[in-house]
């Protein structure tokens, strides 16, 4: 057996002075390249050998086994959240005897990463003249452990069998490499600045300046200080923003006052967008003297912050909750592209009561059929077309038209999504759910995972044109829609549940929801004018890669009749540039969203696709067809009266006869 130790080194940025973790993303390409026949390395410039290799003595009976190991070294000590894909694999390993490739084998390919193995095998290729062994996109088996901590184990085994005798040859040099793409790194030790403290070594320190530091682990920092006189104390934390499996933001703080007792649960405000996440704790009229304030941070997570504290007066700057504005509206118009003519109001749909008039119209009809015809073609050349156009557009069609119009089987309300939508956010913001589970789910358009179909009965009001020839739709209730009542609301209907629980289910449900009703009206775009105000969504999702942060990815499933090109375009363009979502735990809970949309929405932008279908009935011009069947079915008639008079004059003439009537 062959062994070779090799170094794979991943992307990483040193941390700032200041304690921000940087977050990256960048390929990082690694070459093969080894110094020694027994020191192989990964290395970002290919230097060493040009080859290395063996010879086999294999038979079908008794298949050679080789095995290349490739080891991290030195060891892993920062901080990586795995990408989902390894990018791209080439390796330029060749059999010398023969060229053809024909006799090659297929390598088996195990990758470990940390707690995670990604296995899979990769045949040679037979064309081109490049290396035989080359793959793209390699899904990495992460199992919910994208993490990578320092001192986990990274390695990468390579196996193959020959069941002949043969030489081998990997070539290096530049020849054989690995892309990976880490898409977030940090390093734990130079940001946990704090260290060493504890609960019985505190660090001494000044209440009213900034403190740095991190929480790594389920360590503890605290810090110890002195209290003056005060009517409001207040403690203002910003956590960095880090990948969801590591956050440690929903540590609150504790406050040991000078007698030892812990200080009351303080009023808390929570904002947070795609820039940090500051956190407001409140106290009033607290003990003076020495106090001790402590984090406790909780395994296998990591989370570096700055927290200062302020003590003042009542009426002496905005001390406390009672300027929070509590605006929770969703903001109507800002996945729409800039109007290029005046909206069109859209009619209510027809009621299945019109279909009452045309059957007396049609009734009205067959009381010609009472009496005998005195021309077959006239009867069933005009008459009869006249009434089938009359069943047609006045029965039929407005039956259909207000069949389609109602609430089908399956489909939802934008209420019942919203509520559906905030009922899967509240299950996967709950204690001891996995965070890539909450990541899958909360970054999922409409919440929609792969496969799974969205099916949406909307009312809506306007059909405005766009520069572009198509209509932009306006959905009916989007421009009162109260994000906060609906959020509270639930929580309340819910109850139970921890401080915890939540505060973390507020800020998802309130960045979850604008996100995806931003996307709602951005797919509201048709080519022809709805003869109606109800249409109908109807959109089967795929899985497709996300945009926003790796901190809170957004719009990771797309509608399967949309190319990934034409949503990565649609993704960039009405992504908000900022998204602040802030939480009021005090007295009145209040929350307020607020946005920065994107200004260079334009109708190119939106993608073209099949999922909204307008409620119609079977005729495009259901009046003008009924006001024919009318007209052929009255010509008839008066034809045919026409025809019955001029018999009956004849008659008399020729017979003498008189009718008495």
């Amino acid at each position: 057996m062959y062994r070779c130790v090799v170094l794979l080194s991943l992307l990483f940025l040193t941390l700032l002075p200041t304690g921000q973790s940087a977050l990256v993303e960048e390929a990082d390409v690694q070459h093969l390249s080894c110094v020694a026949d027994n020191d192989c390395r990964l290395t970002t410039y290919p230097i060493g050998e040009e080859t290395v290799g063996g010879q086999v003595q294999g038979t079908p009976f008794a298949p050679a086994e080789v095995v290349l190991e490739f080891i991290i070294d030195p060891a892993q000590d920062v901080l990586v959240l795995l990408p989902s894909v390894l990018d791209h694999v080439e390796l330029d390993l060749r059999l010398d005897d023969d060229p053809t490739r024909l006799s090659w084998p297929t390598l088996d390919l195990r990758l470990v990463h940390g707690d995670g193995v990604t296995q899979w095998s990769l045949a040679p290729s037979m064309e081109g003249t490049g290396p035989a062994y080359v793959d793209d996109d390699v899904a990495l088996e992460l199992d919910g452990r994208r993490v990578l901590w320092p001192g986990d184990d990274v390695r990468l085994l390579i196996g193959f069998s020959l069941d002949r005798p043969a030489t081998w040859s990997l070539h290096l040099r530049g020849a054989s490499s690995i892309e990976m793409n880490i898409v977030w790194s940090a390093d734990p030790e130079a940001a946990d600045v704090d260290e060493p403290s504890s609960r019985l070594e505190p660090v001494e320190t000044e209440f009213e300046m900034a403190h740095d530091g991190a929480l790594v682990g389920d360590d503890v920092d605290c810090y110890t200080f002195e209290v003056e006189a005060h009517e409001v104390l207040r403690v203002l934390m910003e956590w960095d923003l880090v990948p969801i499996e590591l956050q440690q933001q929903s540590a609150r703080p504790e406050l040991i006052l000078a007698d030892g007792r812990e200080a009351p649960t303080p009023e808390m405000q929570v904002v947070q967008d795609e820039e940090r996440a500051s956190v407001r704790y409140v106290w009033r009229a607290l003990r003076e003297g020495d106090t001790t304030l402590c984090l406790q941070g909780q395994a296998d997570r990591f989370q570096a912050y700055v927290w200062a504290g302020m003590l003042s007066y009542e009426g002496i700057g905005p001390v406390d909750p009672g300027g929070f504005s509590g605006e929770g509206t969703y903001p109507e118009g800002g996945g729409q592209a800039p109007p290029a003519g005046e909206p069109m109001v859209l009619a209510e749909p027809t009621s299945g009561v019109a279909a009452v008039g045309g059957v007396a119209l049609l009734l009205l009809g067959l009381l010609d059929f009472t009496r005998r015809t005195t021309s077959v073609l006239l009867r069933f050349g005009v008459t009869v077309p006249g009434l089938l156009l009359v069943l047609t557009a006045g029965v039929v069609h407005p039956l259909v038209a207000a069949s389609s119009s109602v609430q089908q089987p399956g489909e939802l309300t934008l209420e019942e999504v919203i509520d559906d939508r905030l009922a899967q956010l509240w299950d996967v913001a709950a204690p001891g759910i996995p965070e890539s589970t909450m990541v899958l789910h909360a970054g999922a358009t409409f919440g929609r995972l792969d496969g799974e179909v969205l099916r949406l009965r909307l009312d809506v009001t306007d059909a405005v044109p766009l520069e572009d020839g198509r209509f932009q739709l306006q959905a009916k209730g989007l421009d009162s829609l109260r994000l906060d009542e609906a959020i509270f609301g639930h929580v309340a209907r819910a109850g139970g549940a921890s401080s915890e629980h939540v505060q973390r289910f507020v800020l998802l449900a309130g960045r979850s929801l604008l996100l995806d009703l931003l996307m709602l009206e951005a797919l509201l775009v048709v080519e022809d004018v709805p003869p109606n105000n109800v249409v109908h969504l109807n959109l089967a999702m795929t899985s497709t890669s996300p945009t926003g942060s790796v901190t809170a990815p957004a719009w990771g499933t797309r509608p399967s009749d949309i190319q990934s090109s034409a949503w990565s375009v649609l993704q960039n363009a009405l992504l908000p540039e900022r998204i602040a979502v802030s939480l009021c735990d005090c007295d009145l809970d209040l929350l307020d969203i607020r946005s920065v949309p994107a200004d260079d929405l334009r109708a190119s932008d939106l993608p073209r696709h099949e999922g909204v279908l307008a409620s119609d009935g079977l005729l495009a011009l259901p009046g003008w067809t009924l006001l024919t069947g009318i007209v052929l079915v009255a010509g008839g008639w008066t034809m045919e009266a026409k025809r019955r008079r001029h018999a009956k004059a004849l008659a008399q003439t020729m017979f003498g006869f008189h009718s008495a009537s």
